[in-house]
C-alpha cells in the first residue's frame, strides 16, 4: 500500500510539472508558436523511442524473470541489439523530421543527445519496475522529467530572463543525462555488476528477442501513432501555432489518461491476473475496474470542463479559446479510451494479444485515414474527431470481444 502511494505521488509530481510547463509556456510566450515547436518536439521523441527501444523490454523483462542470474549478460545483449537501433532507426528518423521542417536544424544535436537520454532512462526505469524497486523508478522519472521544469521556472521568475525555448531544453537535457548516469551507477552497484569486459553479443538470443518484440512493438507503435501523429498533421497543413493549441489541449486529457492508469488500473491489472482461475472473484474484480474507471474519468472530465475555459483565458491567446471545441471533443475521446481499458486488459490476462495488436492496427489505420481527410477540412477539430471516432471504435471492439473470448478461443 505504502509503494503505491508513493508511486503516485511521485507519477502525479511529474504530471504536474508538465501540465504547469504547458501553462507556463502558453502564458508567457508571445503567441502559441513555441508550444507548438515544444509539441512536435517531445513528440518526436516519444515516436522515436519507441522504434529504438523496438518495445525489446517485453522480452528481455520475461528473461530476466526466468533467470535472474544471467542478468548481466541479458542486459549487455540488450544494449547490443539498441545500438543496431541508433545506427540504422536514428538516422533516417531525422532525415524524416528535419528535412520535411517538422523542427528546425538548431535543435539538431540537442535532440540526438536526448533521444539516447531519455531512451536509455526509460529501459532503465523498466529494469527498476523488473526487479520491483518501482519506487526508485518513479523517483528516477520524476528525476528525469519534472525537475527541470522547476529549473526553468527559477530561470524565468527569479532571474528575470527571457523566454527560450532552446534554453529550456537545454536544462531538460542536462537533468536528462545526468539522472540517467546517477541511476546507472547505482543499478551498477546494487545488481553487483563487477565484470565490464566486452563480450560477443548472443546473435540467437536477440534474433529471438527481435522475433518476440517486433509482434508487440507492432500494437506499441499503431497506438502511439493514433495519439501522436495528428500533430505532424496539423503542423503539415497550417503551422507551429495550432499544433501549440492542440498541445495545450491535449494536456488536459493527457493528464486524465495517466492519473487514473496509475490510480487504478495499475493497481487493478495485477490482481484480475492473480484471480483469473477464479470466475466469480475475477468478473467482481474487473466489473469494480471498470465503475472506477467510469467513475474517476466522469468526475475528472467534469472538473476540467470547469477549469480548462478558466486557465485558457489567464493564457489570453485569442486562438486556444476560439478553438475550444476541439477541448471537449478530446475529453470526450479520452473517456472511451479509458473506459476501454477495462475490457484492454481482461483481454490481455486472456492471452488475447493477436486480437489486442490487430484492434490497434486497424484502428490506426482508420486514424490516419480520418486525419487526412478531416484535418485539411476542419484543422484540429478534425483531429479531434478523428481521435473521437478511432477511440470509440476501440472501444467497441474491446467491449465485444471482451465479452465473446474465452481463454481458450483462437483469434
Amino acid at each position: 500500500m505504502k509503494t503505491s502511494i508513493y508511486n503516485i505521488f511521485f507519477r502525479g509530481l511529474t504530471l504536474l510539472s508538465k501540465f504547469l510547463f504547458i501553462i507556463f509556456l502558453g502564458k508567457f510566450s508571445v503567441d502559441e508558436t513555441n508550444l507548438g515547436v515544444f509539441g512536435i518536439f517531445s513528440t518526436s521523441i516519444a515516436l522515436l523511442i519507441y522504434f529504438i527501444g523496438f518495445d525489446f523490454y517485453v522480452f528481455n523483462t520475461r528473461e530476466i524473470l526466468k533467470a535472474p542470474n544471467e542478468i548481466i549478460d541479458k542486459l549487455r545483449n540488450q544494449l547490443f541489439f539498441h545500438s543496431i537501433g541508433y545506427i540504422i532507426v536514428l538516422p533516417i528518423s531525422l532525415l524524416f523530421i528535419f528535412s520535411f521542417g517538422f523542427i528546425t536544424m538548431e535543435y539538431l544535436w540537442l535532440f540526438i543527445f536526448l533521444i539516447i537520454s531519455e531512451h536509455l532512462g526509460q529501459e532503465l526505469y523498466r529494469l527498476f519496475t523488473t526487479l520491483e524497486k518501482s519506487v526508485k523508478a518513479n523517483i528516477m522519472l520524476f528525476l528525469r522529467s519534472s525537475v527541470w521544469v522547476w529549473c526553468v521556472f527559477i530561470d524565468y521568475f527569479v532571474f528575470n530572463n527571457p523566454i527560450s525555448l532552446k534554453r529550456y531544453i537545454i536544462i531538460w537535457a542536462i537533468f536528462s543525462w545526468s539522472t540517467f548516469l546517477i541511476f546507472t551507477i547505482y543499478a551498477i552497484i546494487d545488481i553487483g555488476i563487477k565484470n565490464m569486459s566486452f563480450k560477443h553479443p548472443d546473435w540467437r538470443w536477440i534474433k529471438s528477442g527481435f522475433k518476440t518484440a517486433s509482434f508487440f512493438l507492432i500494437g506499441s507503435v499503431s497506438f502511439q501513432i493514433i495519439q501522436l501523429s495528428d500533430r505532424f498533421m496539423i503542423d503539415y497543413f497550417f503551422g507551429k501555432k495550432l499544433v501549440g493549441v492542440y498541445t495545450a489541449y491535449a494536456q488536459f486529457s493527457n493528464a486524465i489518461d495517466v492519473f487514473t492508469f496509475s490510480a487504478i488500473t495499475m493497481i487493478a491489472y495485477p490482481k484480475m491476473i492473480k484471480t483469473f482461475s477464479d470466475s466469480s472473484t475475477y468478473k467482481k474484480i474487473k466489473k469494480a475496474l471498470l465503475m472506477s474507471l467510469v467513475g474517476m474519468s466522469s468526475l475528472l472530465i467534469l472538473v476540467t470542463c470547469f477549469l480548462g475555459p478558466i486557465i485558457f483565458r489567464f493564457l489570453e491567446k485569442d486562438s486556444i479559446l476560439d478553438e475550444i471545441n476541439t477541448f471537449y471533443v478530446l475529453l470526450l475521446s479520452v473517456f472511451l479510451l479509458i473506459t476501454s481499458n477495462a475490457f484492454h486488459y481482461d483481454l490481455y490476462v486472456k492471452n488475447k494479444d493477436i486480437l489486442i495488436v490487430k484492434i490497434a492496427v486497424f484502428s490506426m489505420l482508420i486514424n490516419v485515414v480520418l486525419n487526412l481527410i478531416l484535418i485539411p477540412k476542419h484543422g484540429i477539430l478534425g483531429a479531434s474527431i478523428a481521435t473521437l471516432v478511432t477511440f470509440l471504435i476501440i472501444f467497441i471492439l474491446k467491449f465485444y470481444f471482451s465479452f465473446k473470448t474465452k481463454v481458450d478461443d483462437s483469434i
